[in-house]
């Protein structure tokens, strides 16, 4: 087998035949180009591909690098915004105990008299000539540690003030539960302790009270302060009012007209109790007064001179 290629150009006209063995040669080299160039392209694209995936990979591992640092940044943010809370918990926590502090010193130094020297409820004055160039700014840990030592001494001089607030208190609770003065605000003394003529029967009897007749409906009051523990008609009294004051002490009160507290009320000393009457065992609008001590009547007078 013979082929014959003709090639013309401007030199003339050739012909180029091949035999049998240079075609097979010819496909051959043929061949083995083409197989090498699609080994070539195979290669190559593998290799693209590997590196695409070796960047793939990269990015995913930037990815988990960025998201790790990212929630490290929350934590850090979630422990500064924590720190931040308990030094605000805690200065609340001061402020609170302060005013605390600044109404009982205030009461203190009413009840002393010296309010125009000690304003309570203004902060104290402070300066100073010029600022410390020198001066570090303050960590977390300064700050934290100066609280310790500020609610450390505020709280002992809470304890201290309250204490001192308390004796104060105590004194004056003290003088209003003494019993002194008499139960009305106007009227005169009409029947004296001890024995008398019963003005019903004209007999000599005990009388265990003092009697203070005044005008119907006038105030009677409490001889000091304390608890009403008993409010009730009682045979003889008519209607009766009894105030515990602590100690053993207690006063009664007869014949009213009206009663205007009630069993369980805190009263002041010389607060309006009820309204004078003429209730029960009675001549006219009086008040039928004791004082008791453990449960035995004592004499009232000793408690009238007092006032």
């Amino acid at each position: 087998m013979r082929i014959t290629i003709i090639k013309s150009d401007q030199k003339g006209i050739k012909a180029l035949e091949l035999g049998r063995s240079k075609l097979v040669v010819t496909a051959l080299l043929s061949a083995f180009t083409l197989l090498a160039v699609i080994a070539a392209t195979f290669y190559t694209t593998k290799w693209v591909l590997q590196q695409d995936l070796v960047s793939e990979s990269a990015i995913y591992k930037w990815q988990a690098e960025l998201s790790q640092q990212k929630e490290e940044l929350e934590r850090a943010k979630k422990l500064s915004e924590d720190k931040v809370q308990a030094l605000s918990s805690r200065l609340a926590s001061m402020q609170a105990h302060i005013l605390r502090l600044d109404a009982a010193g205030a009461r203190l130094a009413e009840e002393a008299g010296i309010t125009d020297e000690f304003g309570f409820g203004a902060a104290p004055a402070m300066g100073g000539p010029t600022e410390d160039e020198d001066a570090n700014k303050a960590t977390y840990q300064d700050v934290a540690s100066s609280l310790d030592t500020i609610q450390s001494s505020i709280e002992a001089k809470e304890q201290q003030l309250f204490a001192l607030e308390s004796l104060l208190l105590d004194k004056n609770i003290s003088a209003e539960q003494k019993i002194t003065g008499r139960p009305v605000n106007t009227g005169w003394l009409s029947s004296p302790y001890g024995y008398r003529a019963d003005p019903f029967t004209g007999k000599r009897a005990w009388h265990a009270g003092i009697d203070f007749s005044a005008l119907a409906g006038s105030d009677v009051v409490a001889t000091a302060a304390g608890v009403v523990t008993t409010v009730e008609r009682k045979a003889g009294y008519g209607i009766f009012v009894e105030v515990s004051h602590g100690d053993g002490y207690t006063t009664r009160y007869g014949h009213n007209k009206t009663v205007l507290v009630k069993k369980g009320d805190l009263v002041e000393k010389g607060e309006t109790i009820a309204k004078v009457g003429s209730t029960g065992r009675s001549t006219g609008p009086h008040v039928h007064y004791e004082v008791t001590r453990n449960g035995k009547r004592v004499n009232p007078w000793r408690y009238l001179k007092e006032s």
